[in-house]
């Protein structure tokens, strides 16, 4: 399936990521602290013990039970195997399926990342939320920019801004791509 969103479905995830980041009341600090984050919408953040192929997963419910034991009614359990870096996406993938479904209308809402290639639409879109949350559009294009002077090949650049917001360099590239910053001369 394809990964790609028109300009206006782009437009609502990144208005999303921006309401979330709002409401998370985030702070412009980079690198992103997403479980401070989540931590400030409510939700509780763990490791958890997962098959292999799951990421991690995202249980929403209306009323305030425990889930899997612990007393909260929003939860987001990671893979406790996966690296620092992709916790972090994962965590901002979880929350971009809480803002980009209909939990906010009182329905229920449980949902889980697979580490694979070829999701469909609403993981693409979850993890599209999630690069505009750990990146920030605005500070990522202007960190790639202040690279722009630096006799830097492209490996080099995603290898900084990589470390800069604390992503993976396939998250680094990604991103740099998402916002065309490849053929703009840089």
């Amino acid at each position: 399936m394809s990964t790609q969103f028109d300009e206006k479905e782009k437009k609502y995830i990144e208005e999303k990521a921006q309401c979330f980041l709002k409401d998370s009341k985030y702070s412009g600090e980079e690198p992103v602290n997403i479980i401070k984050l989540a931590q400030n919408i409510g939700f509780t953040v763990g490791n958890a013990a997962l098959i292999s192929d799951s990421d991690g997963f995202i249980v929403v419910k209306d009323n305030y039970t425990p889930l899997y034991g612990v007393p909260t009614n929003k939860l987001i359990g990671v893979n406790s195997q996966r690296t620092i870096e992709w916790k972090k996406f994962i965590i901002a993938h979880e929350i971009g399926h809480y803002y980009l479904s209909d939990v906010n209308k009182g329905n229920a809402l449980f949902a889980h990342r697979e580490h694979r290639k070829g999701k469909d639409k609403a993981e693409n879109a979850a993890d599209y939320f999630a690069s505009n949350v750990i990146m920030p559009k605005e500070t990522f294009e202007k960190e790639f920019e202040s690279l722009k002077d630096n006799n830097l090949d492209m490996a080099d650049k995603v290898a900084i801004l990589a470390s800069r917001f604390k992503v993976t360099e396939e998250m680094a590239k990604r991103r740099i791509e998402e916002l065309e910053l490849w053929n703009n001369g840089n």
